[in-house]
């Protein structure tokens, strides 16, 4: 039977986050003085891949070329641009010929071990620069003559005035037999606030072996950076310390409390944490060779990959200590957060808190929408693109939105399921029960590229708060559902702007995973429940 009152008051959050998160999308469109940094790829991997081998077969004689394709992107030049509001004036004067994000080429010759770097543009698949990252042979050097000649050429072949460039000394480069020469230097007209237009050029003993458009960026804009960067640092760290002593808190009071405590009850879960997670960490096989630095060393790329999956291990037995030490705590003091598969009401419980969390999506994805236009109109927020967190360097790109139950069962568990009843039984008040687990948890996300860094901390801590109370009245089960629901539509939406068919489908069928994992549970619980207990009223499907 359904609650008229209980539908009434959802459906009115729902509706009044939809309209947030369309009204500020539309206001978004309006805003045509803030372009995009980047468009999506109209190219794809293996297209760039063939066009960089070309490339270097023509170029440079080579024969058997393997390439291997990562995603990246020039973060500290769309930062300044975004920041002091040039970004219109970059793409008007640059954005096509060396646009903001790329497709970065491997390419090795079998025959010869040369190796190169080619940067292709993703959407029309010209080469906007190239280095050789290794030569195995001896080389003397170029005499400087020749190669500032061999410069200007190249210059001149790139579209640009080399009476236009002075040769500028950088303590970056190299000069010696075995790396080679590089001459940097800077265009002398139309800068775009205090950053110049330069070029880097390598050559070997004989030719020119990279050309590479760089821009040069006011000291005090990287400082600045550093500074946030070393704040957004810092609070993770604390972050993560809480989190260790609240682990800390779960085994001592699962000891105290060990007559509350079912040890079975969060295996089934850190199971599927632990699955989905180890899984994500090799479908993100590119990202972690793209941050390596050497897109050759596949040493380094898989001992990052061996490095995570034993952090996501020690995240795991975190998981599951939060697990059982928070709903044997909640259960100490007589109250039920999480019911058990073995209870009548369980299967209607998961229904309705499936319900529940769809409509609570809704209402904090607008207040979210909502920040985030605050952010950027009166705080001057931006952000820029990360390609160590982007399906296009993913495996298999499709798997990713997976990660919306991750996040939601880890940390409705630890900053919801088990931190509020820790800080509940500290300080006896809900409210900050409430409100310092979500700081911590909101801490935890300052490490994202969103400057400033704090505004993030302010907007995660506020969803934290919104998921806090949404524990307290429906309980874990809703918390994790909300959290999922909330996680799945911006994550399935993420797969629309891949641009094909099948990644609209995909992010469909992600959008309504929830539902259809609500609904499965629902039905097999129905269909394996026991018989109700006598006195005990039915339950009711309050959600839908």
């Amino acid at each position: 039977m359904i609650r008229p009152k209980f539908n009434r008051f959802l459906l009115f959050l729902a509706c009044i986050g939809a309209a947030l998160y369309l009204g500020i999308s539309a206001l978004y469109g309006l805003r045509a003085e803030e372009p995009s940094a980047a468009d999506n790829p109209s190219i794809t991997k293996q297209q760039a891949a063939d066009r960089a081998a070309q490339f270097v077969r023509e170029r440079y004689d080579l024969h058997n070329p393997q390439t291997y394709v990562v995603y990246q992107s020039k973060k500290d030049r769309s930062g300044y641009l975004q920041k002091e509001h040039l970004l219109e004036a970059y793409l008007k004067g640059y954005g096509e010929r060396y646009p903001i994000d790329y497709y970065q080429v491997s390419v090795k010759d079998t025959k010869t071990n040369r190796q190169f770097e080619v940067e292709i543009n993703y959407t029309n698949a010209a080469v906007i620069g190239w280095r050789e990252t290794q030569n195995p042979s001896d080389q003397a050097m170029i005499s400087k003559q020749k190669a500032d000649i061999l410069a200007k050429q190249e210059i001149r072949q790139q579209g640009f005035d080399p009476d236009d460039f002075a040769p500028i000394d950088k303590r970056a480069a190299k000069d010696d037999s075995k790396h080679g020469t590089t001459l940097f230097y800077e265009k002398q007209s139309k800068p775009l606030g205090e950053a110049k237009l330069q070029v880097q050029v390598d050559f070997d003993d004989k030719n020119l072996t990279g050309f590479n458009v760089l821009f040069s960026l006011p000291a005090s804009h990287q400082i600045w950076i550093d500074q946030q960067d070393h704040s957004a640092s810092l609070m993770t760290w604390i972050s993560m310390g809480f989190t260790l002593i609240m682990t800390i808190a779960a085994i001592v009071f699962a000891i105290i409390y060990r007559k509350h405590m079912k040890f079975n009850r969060g295996l089934l879960l850190t199971a599927i944490f632990l699955a989905i997670y180890i899984t994500n960490n090799f479908n993100m096989y590119p990202a972690f060779r793209a941050m390596s630095g050497a897109l050759n060393d596949d040493f380094a790329t898989w001992a990052a990959i061996i490095f995570m999956n034993i952090v996501t291990l020690l995240l795991g037995i975190s998981l599951y200590l939060a697990l059982v030490a928070g709903n044997g705590l909640w259960n100490s003091i007589g109250q039920r957060k999480w019911p058990a598969w073995r209870e009548f009401s369980f299967g209607t419980e998961v229904y309705n808190g499936m319900g529940r969390g769809y409509l609570l999506a809704l209402f904090i994805l607008g207040v979210q929408q909502v920040l985030f236009y605050t952010g950027e109109v009166n705080f001057d927020v931006w952000s820029v693109n990360d390609p160590s967190d982007s399906v296009l360097n993913m495996v298999e790109p499709h798997f990713f939105p997976l990660m919306a139950w991750v996040a939601a069962i880890s940390e409705e568990a630890t900053y919801r399921l088990l931190g509020i009843i820790l800080f509940k039984k500290l300080f006896r008040s809900n409210f900050i029960a409430i409100v310092i687990p979500s700081v911590i948890w909101a801490a935890s996300h300052t490490q994202y590229p969103i400057y400033p860094v704090y505004t993030r901390l302010i907007e995660v801590t506020i969803i934290g708060i919104i998921l806090g109370y949404v524990f307290l009245k429906y309980g874990f089960i809703t918390a994790i559902f909300a959290h999922a629901c909330m996680d799945s539509i911006l994550m399935g939406i993420s797969l629309f702007y891949l641009g094909h068919v099948s990644d609209v489908l995909a992010g469909i069928f992600y959008i309504l995973l929830p539902g259809l994992v609500g609904l499965l549970l629902a039905w097999l619980h129905g269909k394996r429940r026991g018989p109700l207990i006598p006195g005990e009223p039915p339950p009711r499907l309050e959600a839908l």
